[in-house]
């Protein structure tokens, strides 16, 4: 974490991007190449020449992060309030919030953080834009509170020339400035300052844990051993089918073997003898030794493996039980979650104030659907049981199938409104038909 006070110069600022680029940028490029699957099996090389030499890799740095994405995202994230929000929800629409949701989740979970970035575009519309994360060094000031002061971004003009040009952003909560520089950022040369219309840095930080670890990060160690181990048992496999042949007590020309070999026959006399030169190999040690990997990658992680029968077999509420230690983790990555997206929104807020909207971000309840199997029937019982105890935006937020709570709220309230008026135009009806004299309703 980078702690200052002072106005950043750019000797600070170049400073800061050289400390960045030495000590953190290695461990969040090697997340993102362990996430793509370029892990360290990569760099095997054979011990002969001529031996094999596979370099396989079984990821479970991205199984974990779609695990994980797909269980708190996968179900679009639902907002809901007691006031109008219409205009925020606008906002969110317009920049297709449920997959910007998703990605910037993925962000975190690959580098244990995630930047993005509120703006107004051409048409003075609020926007919002995710950032490499390791492209990005926000700055703190030295209270308790560790409010963010700056967000350095740094980045090449143009990935497709020799020249090594970079451009450097810096985001404060009065202005933005942007700089041009060479490679070792030694000098910066300013091109540009715009003022900061959000009254705060705007940018959003959503920070996996306070460590900034990857949610992969105490199994890579793990993920290396399962990569050699099964890169190491191919290698075997192919050897073996590559054996040597032994010719015991036979003498041979090459061509006589070569012929031999073409027409799969061997010509052997009456004390020879032809076998193969392998080597003895213990599979079901091989296959322990993967499985015992395995279950502790997923026990470490606390990420389920989804291919285990047992587990899939299970009832929606047995699976839940089982999944205990996931949904710890979940539960702790969706309250971090949830402090980001309160700092877009209100940043979202700072523009439509100066609008006249009086949309509070206060007010906004942010609401996560777990996706897993769900019980619509068990579901639907205990919504009717607290119906006048919670709010009726709150009981529609628990229905697995409703994604935008306030336009289903107003969906349903337009429906009663219109069965009372067909309710009240029925009554008005009969109450005109019915005869004045109740003798003549005798008759």
């Amino acid at each position: 974490m980078y702690l200052y006070d002072e106005v950043l110069t750019p000797q600070i600022i170049t400073r800061i991007i050289q400390t960045f680029e030495s000590k953190e940028k290695p461990k969040l490029t090697q997340y993102y190449n362990y996430y793509k699957g370029t892990q360290a099996i990569m760099n095997k090389q054979a011990t002969d020449v001529g031996k094999p030499c596979n370099k396989i890799v079984c990821n479970y740095c991205f199984n974990i992060v779609q695990n994980y994405s797909g269980y708190l995202s996968g179900i679009p994230i639902a907002y809901a309030s007691p006031i109008d929000i219409s205009e925020i929800i606008k906002v969110l629409n317009y920049n297709d919030y449920k997959s910007e949701d998703t990605e910037l989740l993925r962000q975190a979970l690959i580098f244990g953080r995630a930047f993005e970035v509120a703006y107004i575009d051409e048409l003075s519309q609020i926007r919002f834009k995710l950032f490499d994360s390791r492209e990005c060094i926000p700055v703190y000031d030295t209270t308790l509170d560790e409010n963010l002061r700056y967000v350095i971004r740094y980045y090449k003009i143009n990935m497709y020339n020799d020249k090594d040009e970079y451009f450097v952003e810096v985001y404060s909560d009065e202005k933005i400035d942007l700089y041009k520089t060479q490679a070792g950022y030694s000098t910066l040369t300013l091109i540009s300052s715009e003022p900061n219309y959000f009254n705060q840095v705007p940018i959003t930080i959503f920070s996996l844990n306070r460590e900034e670890e990857s949610i992969f990060d105490k199994v890579m160690t793990l993920q290396d051993a399962y990569n050699k181990l099964i890169s190491s048992e191919v290698d075997d496999f192919e050897a073996f089918c590559d054996s040597y042949l032994v010719l015991r007590n036979c003498y041979a020309e090459p061509e006589d073997i070569q012929k031999m070999k073409e027409n799969r026959v061997l010509l052997l006399g009456e004390n020879a003898d032809a076998q193969y030169l392998t080597k003895t190999i213990s599979d079901t040690q091989i296959e322990n030794m993967l499985a015992n990997i395995n279950d502790t990658i997923h026990k470490i992680a606390n990420s389920p493996d989804f291919n285990d029968e047992k587990l899939m077999a299970q009832s929606g509420i047995a699976m839940r039980y089982k999944l205990v230690g996931f949904e710890n983790n979940a539960s702790a990555i969706e309250g971090q979650m949830k402090k980001a997206l309160q700092k877009r929104i209100e940043l979202i807020c700072e523009i439509l104030h100066l609008t006249g909207a009086d949309e509070d971000w206060r007010d906004i309840d942010i609401i996560f659907t777990r996706n897993l199997p769900v019980n619509v029937l068990e579901i639907s019982q205990i919504i009717n049981q607290l119906r006048g105890i919670v709010s009726d935006e709150t009981l529609l937020a628990q229905i697995p199938f409703v994604n935008d709570v306030a336009a289903e709220y107003e969906k349903v309230k337009a429906q009663k409104e219109e069965n009372i008026s067909i309710y009240s135009f029925a009554h008005e009806n009969t109450e005109d038909e019915a005869p004045a004299d109740p003798e003549e309703a005798d008759e």
